[in-house]
C-alpha cells in the first residue's frame, strides 16, 4: 500500500439540508448535519469510531460556502508536513494556507500544485 493516500474531501454548500438531500438521494451517502454550518459524509461503512471500516473507503464534510468560486477539495495524508511543503515548493507548488493545528485531529495545511489545483495535506496527532 502507498503512502500519501487520500483520506478526506470537503465540499462547500450554500444550503446543508438541501446538499444533504441531494447527496444521500444520488450517492446513498449518510450526512449528519452540523446545523447550517456543516456535515459529515458517509460514504462507506464505518466502525464505533465513525472511521471507514472497508479498505480504501474514505469519508468526507460539507462546509458553509462563502465564496461563490469555492471547489470541492480533497485532503491527502503525509506524515509530516513540514517535509512535504519542502518537496511542494522545490518542485514549483506554493502553500496557500501554511500549517495549522486544527485541534486533536492534528494539522493541515494548503497547497496548489503549477497548474492551480489546491489540495489540502493532513498530519495526524504525534502519539
Amino acid at each position: 500500500m502507498s503512502k500519501n493516500k487520500v483520506v478526506h474531501f470537503e465540499i462547500p454548500a450554500s444550503d446543508m439540508k438541501k446538499a444533504k438531500e441531494f447527496y444521500e438521494a444520488i450517492f446513498d451517502w449518510k450526512l449528519e448535519l452540523w446545523g447550517e454550518e456543516g456535515a459529515m459524509a458517509y460514504t462507506t461503512k464505518v466502525d464505533k469510531e465513525k472511521e471507514p471500516s472497508e479498505l480504501g473507503g474514505i469519508n468526507g464534510g460539507f462546509y458553509k460556502r462563502k465564496a461563490k468560486n469555492q471547489q470541492p477539495t480533497i485532503v491527502v495524508e503525509t506524515p509530516s508536513i513540514d517535509e512535504t511543503i519542502k518537496k511542494i515548493e522545490k518542485s514549483g507548488g506554493k502553500i496557500a494556507t501554511p500549517k495549522h493545528e486544527i485541534g486533536e485531529w492534528g494539522f493541515m495545511a494548503d497547497f496548489t500544485d503549477p497548474e492551480g489545483n489546491e489540495i489540502t495535506l493532513w498530519e495526524g496527532p504525534k502519539k
